[in-house]
């Protein structure tokens, strides 16, 4: 940072590194992509209130830009010299920025290293080492983005994932179950959890999922004032849902055709599981974990390889990425009850998947009295009129006999 006569600080910025997925951005040109404006506010987002202060600091940055149609998640770090290195992440507008921030913070973790020894090359004007570096964290952007591009595909279960990994799409869930609403009504509630918010996107999985229906509702004229109340958009919830543990029966079939010595211990493992387990009963913290297991790349990768395969712990198969810590993985597998260990006769240890996991989608018989009484509450805040009460048991009875395969 150089600082003025006046006070003023103007940071100068020196890109080390540019990856683009677009060919139409270069190094030398990507202010369409990023303007140098939009920079400095990202920079002053990141460094507000640490002028002069000279040790290792961090953070991070989510945000839109002004000056083009994208939005930021950056990671800010000052070393210890106070140098300082900006690494900004663009995202398009409809982009689920909120499921890449594990992989964000999960890079800058590992950016400190590289930067550490970055700062310490270019001080020692080491040329060789620092065109070393250079390529070490290349090969770290580059991989983020592979990691954002395995995340960016969805299958419909991930997308269940999605709604149970937000506490916006929670919300949204939650209100639904208890009656319809407008989808001004929506915004305004979310807007109390976070001032950023975009309904469309949110209401995106539950779209694909057939989870939710929306419809225009005429309103109702008031005979006294004649002012139109009630119309506009509405949001019904026409299926619920909720993640239910299964047993594994690929597996259990494979080692029933195989004659495989694993079958006794393993059948027993999954009856000692399951004589206790009520998915109606299961905690939502617990689902919130499976979500946010089933939304990481590797572990994802890994839990779908074992509804057909076991392996012994000592030949766990490679499919982890190069930063992925394996025991770090299973141990949290393990202690949601996805994987268990079985100990063969000759004392080897052998990984299978205890529990698989499934979709369950409800029809929400449960709005029905709802629906009749906030019909009937005319005067209080979650009142509905005839025709959205009426919209809303028409769009029951007609997706009733839908159903979502996964």
């Amino acid at each position: 940072m150089n600082l003025k006569e006046s006070g003023e600080i103007e940071p100068e910025f020196e890109p080390i590194q540019l990856i683009f997925r677009e060919d139409k951005y270069d190094e030398d040109d990507f202010s369409e992509l990023i303007a140098q404006n939009d920079i400095f506010a990202i920079f002053y987002q990141h460094t507000t209130g640490l002028y002069g202060v000279k040790y290792s600091y961090s953070n991070f940055y989510e945000g839109r830009l002004k000056e083009t149609p994208y939005q930021v998640l950056s990671y800010f770090k000052q070393v210890a010299d106070g140098t300082q290195y900006l690494a900004i992440s663009v995202f398009e507008l409809d982009d689920e920025i909120d499921i890449f921030e594990d992989l964000i913070k999960e890079m800058g973790k590992r950016l400190d290293v590289i930067f550490d020894k970055l700062t310490r090359a270019r001080n020692s004007k080491q040329l060789s080492l620092i065109e070393n570096i250079n390529i070490r964290l290349k090969n770290e952007v580059k991989f983020t983005i592979f990691q954002v591009d395995r995340l960016s595909n969805l299958d419909k279960l991930q997308k269940v994932a999605l709604i149970y990994n937000s506490e916006e799409r929670m919300k949204i869930l939650e209100t639904l179950r208890e009656s319809p609403v407008s989808k001004s009504q929506m915004k305004s509630i979310l807007e109390k959890m976070t001032s950023t918010i975009n309904v469309d996107i949110l209401l995106q999985p539950f779209l694909e999922l057939n989870i939710i229906r929306r419809d225009w509702i005429k309103g109702e004229k008031d005979k006294k004032t004649g002012e139109i109340t009630h119309q506009g958009e509405y949001l019904f919830l026409v299926k619920d849902l909720m993640f239910t543990r299964v047993p594994n029966e690929n597996l259990l079939n494979h080692f029933k055709e195989t004659k495989n010595e694993l079958l006794p211990l393993y059948r027993q493992k999954v009856v000692d599981y399951f004589s206790t387990y009520d998915p109606y009963e299961q905690p939502v913290e617990e689902m919130k974990k499976l979500a946010s297991i089933l939304l990481n790349p590797d572990v994802y990768d890994f839990f779908v390889l074992m509804r057909h395969n076991h392996y012994p712990m000592d030949k766990i198969p490679k499919i982890f990425s190069e930063f992925a810590v394996t025991e770090i993985l299973l141990d949290d597998l393990k202690n949601l009850n996805i994987i268990t260990e079985v100990i063969d006769e000759s004392d080897r240890k052998w990984i299978c998947l205890l529990t698989d996991i499934k979709p369950l989608i409800i029809f929400p018989e449960y709005l029905l009295p709802k629906i009749r009484a906030a019909y009937k509450e005319q005067d209080s805040d979650g009142a509905i009129t005839y025709e959205i009460a009426k919209k809303a048991l028409s769009l029951l009875e007609i997706t009733y006999p839908e159903k979502v395969k996964f």
